[in-house]
């Protein structure tokens, strides 16, 4: 048996069902047109946004292949400036980092490194912190170098914040100390030729001290 028993009531209850719904089912058809237009176009800007944060790091390389330190700073900050949240970002403060430290601008390059730090970015943050440590050893900021590596879980790069913290111990003149760092360094290595012979010449310049 049909719901409806004459054409006359089916046109009058579609009319009844738009006056009481159209409204709503127009506003829903806008918003998930828009939706998709909305997504659409954010997935188009971010890809531009990727698109030319990425030409500019490859310009940025080439300069620092061709050691044009005034055309890579430039560079590094541009997409810094325009790019902040890309990972290119990060790189770039990595390279601006580096250069400072060359340079001997220990405190800019602490800058640029604890900027990174500060995004909790989770993926660079051993790589990044064991720059920094090195910058602030280098800038006789001893006690901020140690204090970083002690709130660091090391996991698997162990080795390398025991040798830092052997560092810091032979710039603060303890000498035992240090070379029991140095020594767990070596057990927590990754037995590689470069990493071990180089904390071995550190211990053999502790027992010459």
């Amino acid at each position: 048996m049909d719901v409806y028993k004459t054409e006359e009531e089916q046109v009058e209850a579609i009319k009844k069902w738009w006056s009481e719904n159209g409204k709503s089912l127009i506003i829903g058809v806008v918003i998930g047109v828009t939706a998709i237009f909305g997504w659409r176009a954010y997935e188009t800007h971010n890809a531009t946004q990727a698109q030319a944060a990425s030409i500019l790091y490859e310009q940025l390389l080439l300069a620092s292949r061709e050691n044009d330190t005034e055309n890579m700073r430039a560079l590094s900050d541009d997409i810094i400036r325009n790019y902040n949240s890309s990972t290119y970002a990060i790189f770039s403060k990595l390279m601006l980092a580096k250069l400072e430290s060359e340079s001997n601008n220990f405190e800019n390059a602490e800058k640029h490194l604890q900027s990174i730090l500060d995004n909790k970015n989770n993926d660079f943050e051993h790589v990044v912190t064991m720059r920094l440590v090195r910058v602030l050893i280098a800038n006789n900021k001893l006690d901020k170098a140690k204090k970083l590596i002690t709130g660091v879980e090391p996991g698997q790069f162990k080795s390398h914040y025991e040798e830092l913290r052997g560092d810091i111990l032979v710039k603060q003149g303890n000498f035992k100390e240090a070379a029991r760092a140095y020594q767990n360094a070596l057990i927590n290595s990754l037995n590689t030729e470069d990493s071990q012979s180089i904390l071995q010449m550190k211990l053999d310049d502790l027992g010459r001290s």
